[in-house]
Order: structure tokens, then C-alpha cells, then sequence
């Protein structure tokens, strides 16, 4: 009579499984990791009205009202495993020749990497700058917002002043196209507001304030959106005169 034995049928799995771990050792072909790259794109337009539509892909898009949304002065973030990525934007709903997007571009990225892309200039001439990141590092024992300042405003050098929570100058004659380094900003309970002025450095005339909510109302707990994070204050707009011109001071965060 046939008798089953459980140990013969151990032993044979163990022999069985240690050959095909011998077969995967001796074969030492694993594939390489691509790790997703972080792309942030930046709407400067400097009208401070135009939104963009941004397209990943190296096709057409199949349904235009479904692209990414970028408002002015807004920021839209994408993760890629593609290091040679096209990006391909269009201005305002503008689809209806879809062979001349507002701007088409391809940027070269790397595994693991952030990267920021800022498109700005007027929408008659655009033009961009990438940057690579390498954002401070958080730390729960430091109750600070690290902020820089991107200049995209029309040709014209900047100053930045902070009204809140420490009245002080955070750059002076900021030269267009330029990026500040981050700047520790205290983020605590004892004050309710953040406060800055945008100043034309030429003329002294101020151009935009940003303020932005420390404490919201009925709560003790500090702006999540600040605190411990590295943020972007983006100005943008153009200028004719003393008393003709249109500005816009955004700021937008590194997560």
C-alpha cells in the first residue's frame, strides 16, 4: 500500500527551492531601480492673468480639458520616472492649433532628483530656467520657514521687506531672473501674520505685499503650510511708469 511521507516531501522541497536559489544567485541580473524624478512647473507669466495647461506626455493629448491646471503665479507638481521629459503647455484654453502649444519643451532630469521649472516673461516672449533643487533639510527642533525670493518682474531690480513678524530687509536690489538663497524665516505662536512689501529698488514705489495667515483663527497650532517648510515668494509683472504698472507677489511650497 502506498504510504505518503511527509518528510520525504520536505526534504524534496528544500532541494528544490535551494536549486532555483542557486540558479537566481549565479544569474546576478537585477534590474536597475529608475527612481521617479519631481518636476514642479512655475507659472511667471508676467501679465499676471494667464493660466496654462501643461501635457506630459510625447503624443497629443486625447481630451484638452483634462490637462494639468496652472494658475498665474501658481505652481503645478509632477512625478516622472521619464530623465528626458517633454513638457508641452498651452495658454489660456488656446487648443484650437494644437501643433503650436504656447510652449514645448524637453527637460533633462535625473533619478530622485526636484527640479523646478519657471516659465515667465510676457506671453509674446517666453522664456524659462530650471532649476535643481537641494531644499534644506526639515528639522522639528527648528521652528522656521525657509523662504527665497525669485525675481520675474519685468527688468526691474527688487527689494523684499519683512513687515511680520520681524521688520527687517530680507534682500535688497534682487536683479531680474535672479533666485536668493533660502532665508530662515521664525514660525512660532506669538505672532498671528506673515507680512512682506515688494519694493521697485530704483524708485522705492512698492509694488505688491504678500501677507499670509501664521495662526488661523481659533487655533494655537502654526501654518502647516509654513512651518518646517522651504517656500518660493514669486514676483511677477511688468512696469511702464511710477503709477503705470502691475505686480504680483505669490509664494508657493516644497513638499
Amino acid at each position: 500500500m502506498f504510504q505518503f511521507s511527509y518528510k520525504k516531501c520536505f526534504n524534496t522541497g528544500v532541494v528544490a527551492v535551494g536549486i532555483l536559489l542557486a540558479g537566481t544567485s549565479c544569474k546576478k541580473e537585477l534590474r536597475e531601480e529608475i527612481f521617479p524624478a519631481s518636476l514642479t512647473i512655475v507659472n511667471g507669466i508676467n501679465d499676471n492673468t494667464s493660466f496654462l495647461t501643461a501635457y506630459f506626455g510625447d503624443s497629443k493629448p486625447k481630451v484638452y480639458g483634462r490637462l494639468s491646471y496652472i494658475a498665474s503665479g501658481n505652481a503645478y507638481d509632477y512625478a516622472t520616472d521619464k530623465m528626458s521629459q517633454q513638457v508641452t503647455l498651452f495658454r489660456n484654453n488656446d487648443t484650437l492649433q494644437p501643433n503650436n502649444p504656447f510652449l514645448k519643451t524637453t527637460l533633462q532630469l535625473e533619478p530622485g532628483g526636484i527640479f523646478t521649472h519657471f516659465v515667465y516673461g510676457s506671453p509674446a516672449k517666453v522664456k524659462q530656467k530650471t532649476v535643481k533643487e537641494n531644499l534644506p533639510a526639515r528639522s522639528l527642533s527648528d521652528s522656521v520657514v525657509n523662504l527665497r525670493i525669485i525675481n520675474l518682474f519685468d527688468n526691474r531690480p527688487i527689494d523684499v521687506i519683512e513687515l511680520e513678524p520681524e521688520p527687517g530687509t530680507l534682500v535688497s536690489n534682487l536683479a531680474y531672473e535672479q533666485l536668493t538663497d533660502f532665508i530662515k524665516i521664525p514660525v512660532n505662536a506669538s505672532f498671528s501674520n506673515f507680512h512682506f512689501e515688494v519694493k521697485d529698488h530704483a524708485t522705492g514705489v512698492t509694488l505688491a505685499t504678500l501677507s499670509e495667515v501664521n495662526i488661523p483663527p481659533g487655533s494655537l497650532i502654526p501654518n502647516l503650510q509654513w512651518l518646517f517648510k522651504a517656500r518660493t515668494m514669486l514676483v511677477t509683472g511688468t512696469w511702464m511708469s511710477e503709477s503705470d504698472f502691475s505686480a504680483r507677489a505669490t509664494s508657493m511650497g516644497h513638499f
